[in-house]
């Protein structure tokens, strides 16, 4: 470090470590197997690896592991820790090992031989293997495609048993004519699948350990104790260490970790850990634009602000703000993340938009007691530490001294006070999310079912979810649902419905989760929590998510009808209601109703008035 640097540039840049973690980067991938030295300090061993190593120490008869799941689950970082505690330990746990077939959907010449070998202990007929416990890391599409493709690799062996006990465990139908797998196989393997993994939401999740590792005080962590912020100048102005401290602390971690389970049940979906990098290291760098370096240093990009000394700017940055948005500055220092993502997700589901008095007193406050403004702003985003970080204690002066006002003198601080309230544990995040869908999930996932005596949740449910199905396909006339008994044809003058009570005669109800039905033993090791309420129509299985819940339970309470485009996502749904009124129909013991198809929609209620003769009554109902 020269006497014109303004940091030591022998260290490495803390924001360029920050940029590493983007979703884009170059250590997003794991490849070949082996990490990388940013991605070893990413993929600290956690809760999943410890379940692991002891399921493979505790199961004396386990022959097989396969650890499998979409691009970004995990794989290859759990399977070197898996290797690396053997190295340390011994034991012999582990046996042979395949990691290659992490990346592709579908398998080369090579990976197919490979996988081939790999799996001809467990050719049908073949006895059980003796010794440690084989391990695979594989994409689902790619243990898929591998079987179909087995016929066509030289001196495969016959892999029957083990391809129908794989579908059975990742929950998939069985092949015409498939194979029982050998009694050993069903104690013998186990299928581990990330994507079931819990990863947001409840206490402890990996994106909680993830926040963790953000601390720039952690010698262990991502930013290996920033070393170079000791010897900065500048450090006054770096807001993204400043929001690091924030996120990495108990209350912030907490705090981001909540609304990212609220994103992850709105979506229907878990977030995957790659995604969850990404948000983290976007919510440090609090806006900084990511891109445009020209090669140069990402720190000097602070140096430059530090240089223009637009306090405003800074102000904007912390607690996350400049991230979140929007950015009420004219400035091209900030960037908020865009539409859809992740960030913007989340930026929803904290307090600032909230309609409650603590917000909007913190909100519409701002500025009017400038001290008490800077002490709150001091206390609540200190983290960890035990003096607030100098970018706060600038901020927090800026304000102090009435100089973080726009150009035009508007303040621009309140939200981002709000949200350091919200970082610092004295605001509790918003939610959206209907309790009676939260309710329904818990209960379900406790072993309810509608018929137990803690079943009330799933029967309520059920009732709101009939309603919505007879409003979106069907039709409501007072207390009675009819739905169609046909494919409606363009040409058709009138339609055919028929009467049908879905809770009530048990078509509708709900039925086991099919990840625990097919694969507890994978799913627990990975903490499953479910996301979608698992129900049946006359038999066929429907997931209803949140989305789904969101559009059905928006049609049974306030009359708003899903558009085409909202349920062609919801075939399944679709093709059982179908089923439903054709089945009803059929048996001809439930009122029908017919419906012109013109602008007065008459309906006339058809019942039979003589069962001996068949003889039907009609009679208009409004």
């Amino acid at each position: 470090m020269t006497g014109s640097d303004p940091f030591d540039t022998s260290h490495p840049s803390p924001i360029g470590r920050l940029l590493q973690l983007r979703a884009g980067a170059s250590e997003a991938v794991v490849r070949e197997g082996h990490l990388s030295g940013v991605q070893a300090l990413m993929a600290r061993p956690g809760v999943l690896e410890a379940r692991l190593w002891d399921a493979l120490g505790e199961n004396p008869f386990l022959r097989l592991l396969v650890l499998t799941g979409s691009a970004g689950s995990g794989k290859s970082a759990t399977l070197n820790h898996l290797l690396a505690r053997q190295q340390e330990e011994g034991g012999g746990r582990i046996g042979e090992c395949l990691a290659d077939a992490t990346h592709s959907d579908a398998p080369d010449q090579g990976q197919a031989e490979r996988l081939a070998r790999f799996f001809a202990p467990f050719s049908d007929g073949a006895p059980e293997p003796a010794g440690g416990c084989r391990i695979v890391a594989m994409n689902t599409g790619m243990a898929l495609r591998f079987f179909t493709d087995l016929p066509d690799v030289p001196e495969a062996p016959a892999l029957s048993q083990l391809e129908s006990l794989l579908r059975s465990r990742l929950g998939l139908p069985a092949l015409p004519g498939a194979s029982d797998p050998a009694g050993w196989m069903r104690s013998g393997i186990l299928v581990v699948n990330l994507d079931h993994r819990t990863t947001v939401g409840s206490d402890g999740a990996l994106f909680e350990e993830i926040l963790a590792r953000f601390d720039p005080a952690d010698p262990s962590g991502v930013l290996e104790g920033a070393p170079r912020c000791n010897t900065c100048k500048v450090r006054d102005w770096c807001w993204p260490m400043a929001n690091a401290h924030a996120i990495s602390a108990e209350p912030g971690r907490r705090a981001i970790n909540r609304a990212a389970g609220d994103v992850a049940l709105a979506r229907g979906r878990q977030l995957a850990p790659r995604s969850l990098w990404d948000a983290a290291a976007e919510l440090a760098l609090g806006g900084l634009p990511a891109a445009d370096r020209d090669g140069r240093d990402p720190c000097y990009a602070i140096v430059d602000i530090a240089k223009e000394g637009d306090e405003a700017v800074l102000l904007h940055a912390m607690a996350c703000n400049g991230a979140l948005g929007p950015v009420h500055l004219e400035t091209s220092w900030l960037r908020p993340a865009g539409e859809g993502s992740l960030i913007a997700e989340l930026a929803t589901r904290e307090p600032s938009y909230s309609v409650t008095f603590p917000v909007h007193k913190l909100i519409a406050d701002a500025g009017l007691d400038p001290d008490s403004d800077a002490d709150q702003l001091r206390r609540l985003l200190r983290g960890s530490l035990d003096m607030p970080h100098p970018a706060v204690e600038r901020a927090a002066s800026a304000l102090e001294g009435g100089k973080g006002a726009s150009a035009d003198g508007a303040r621009v601080w309140g939200r981002m006070m709000a949200r350091a309230a919200w970082l610092g544990g004295d605001l509790a995040g918003g939610t959206g999310l209907s309790s009676e869908f939260m309710a329904a999930l818990a209960a379900q996932h406790g072993g309810e079912d509608e018929t137990t005596a803690g079943g009330d949740a799933l029967e309520n449910a059920l009732g709101v979810i009939e309603e919505g199905l007879a409003r979106v396909f069907g039709l409501v006339a007072g207390p009675e649902h009819y739905y169609p008994t046909s494919t409606l044809q363009a040409s058709a003058t009138a339609d055919l419905m028929v009467l049908v009570r879905l809770v009530e005669t048990h078509a509708l109800r709900s039925r086991r989760d099919p990840v625990l039905a097919a694969n507890r033993a994978g799913a627990e090791i990975v903490g499953y929590q479910p996301l979608a309420l698992s129900l049946e129509i006359i038999r066929k299985p429907v997931a209803v998510d949140y989305p789904l819940w969101q559009l059905l339970s928006e049609a049974a309470t306030g009359g708003v009808i899903p558009t085409t485009i909202d349920l062609e996502r919801f075939l399944a749904l679709r093709q059982a209601i179908r089923a439903v009124g054709v089945r009803v129909a059929a048996s001809g013991d439930q009122p029908l109703l017919v419906r012109e198809r013109s602008p007065e929609e008459r309906r006339f209620r058809i019942v039979k008035r003589n069962t001996a003769t068949d003889l039907l009554r009609a009679r208009e109902i409004l």
